[in-house]
């Protein structure tokens, strides 16, 4: 039955949110899907260098500048040494070293802190030697520090804002972007340290099974001592060898290397990504329900049937995956268990049709 008012009242009509808080609102919106884009370009950041240049390049893209700096911070003396520059003169600054703890990049890495200056003129702090070698004027400067390990190991530098000074907008962005890359840098760095003992599988650039191995040990560990869970995830592709047979192995090892990206890109930067061996890969999922990593091979599973692969040389296929899936300790008390029972599974899809994903029947 309709409902009336009662005698003089009114219905009060919906606010419309006010032109600032819209355009705040979009400015947020803006800043979110900025910060995602980011965290996904990232993902495949194998080495440090790349995780600074996406760095520098997404802030260029995000702050419009005259000029743009990224110095790295000298392990063995402190200084700041222009690594990437952007702007008017900035061939002549690569390369170039500030001492530790001078100009405005200087004492932001010496402090650990952001800095933000409206009129460097005004600023002691500032270093007039660097304008005055490039001709370039400096009026306000956005500077925040890169971390890792906890200490500065890079300075981004943005010089002069278009059309309107620096905020507190900026500031924040700048400073998201920066603990991006910190956290990037760390995953980058053990990647690197991970390479140099021989646990990286050189074609997909994923771990490969003799780290995989030591993996399931520190996880399967920490599960007892902890009384904690985690799932494993085993993917086949489906009929390989007819990639190698009807293209050759080059075309073959390059539908392995796409697998690796679109995987990469499906999981947490907690999971460990290991190619098992020929056209087998894993999943280690600390921390996870049987449930959940269901939901994450099934992601993976419509990733990969969805791409299309060797596009780059006109070939144009589509690949299609065999999934097992087993728990700790849901299906398995042993590390050697675990992954009998997610390969169990695995050889179930296989058996049963391909292109489906089991799950690891219960003991």
């Amino acid at each position: 039955m309709p409902t009336t008012a009662k005698p003089g009242t009114r219905r009060r009509a919906a606010r419309k949110p006010s032109a600032g808080v819209q355009a705040r609102m979009l400015a947020l919106v803006r800043e979110l899907r900025f910060l995602v884009d980011t965290t996904h370009a990232l993902a495949s950041a194998r080495e440090p260098k790349s995780v600074l240049r996406i760095i520098f390049d997404k802030a260029k893209t995000m702050i419009r500048c005259e000029a743009w700096s990224l110095f790295l911070v000298d392990a063995a003396n402190q200084e700041l040494v222009f690594d990437m520059v952007g702007g008017p003169k900035a061939r002549r600054l690569k390369g170039q070293r500030i001492k530790p703890g001078q100009g405005i990049a200087g004492w932001v890495a010496q402090n650990g802190k952001p800095a933000m200056v409206a009129d460097t003129g005004k600023d002691r702090r500032f270093l007039a030697e660097i304008d005055r070698a490039t001709k370039f004027i400096t009026r306000s400067v956005l500077c925040v520090p890169i971390f890792s390990k906890k200490r500065p190991v890079a300075v981004l530098e943005m010089v002069n804002k278009v059309g309107k000074p620096f905020d507190r907008q900026d500031l924040r962005l700048l400073t998201r972007l920066s603990e991006q890359a910190s956290i990037a840098l760390e995953r980058a760095t053990l990647h690197e340290q991970a390479a140099n003992l021989g646990v990286i599988d050189e074609l997909t650039k994923l771990y490969n099974s003799r780290y995989l191995e030591q993996a399931l040990d520190r996880e399967v560990r920490r599960c007892r001592r902890y009384g904690s869970i985690m799932a494993l995830i085993f993917l086949d592709l489906d009929h390989f060898k007819t990639i190698n047979d009807c293209y050759g192995h080059l075309m073959g090892s390059q539908c392995l290397s796409e697998v690796a990206k679109i995987m990469a890109a499906s999981v947490r930067d907690v999971d460990i990504l290991a190619r098992y061996g020929g056209d087998e890969f894993v999943v280690i999922l600390p921390e996870t329900t049987v449930a959940t990593a269901k939901m994450v091979a099934e992601r993976l599973h419509e990733s990969v049937g969805a791409h299309v692969f060797l596009q780059d040389a006109g070939i144009n296929v589509h690949l299609s995956t065999s999934i097992g899936v087993a728990g700790f300790p849901d299906h398995a008390q042993t590390k050697e268990d675990l992954v009998r029972k997610a390969d169990e599974a695995m050889y179930r899809a296989k058996s049963e049709g391909r292109n489906r994903l089991f799950i690891a029947n219960q003991p």
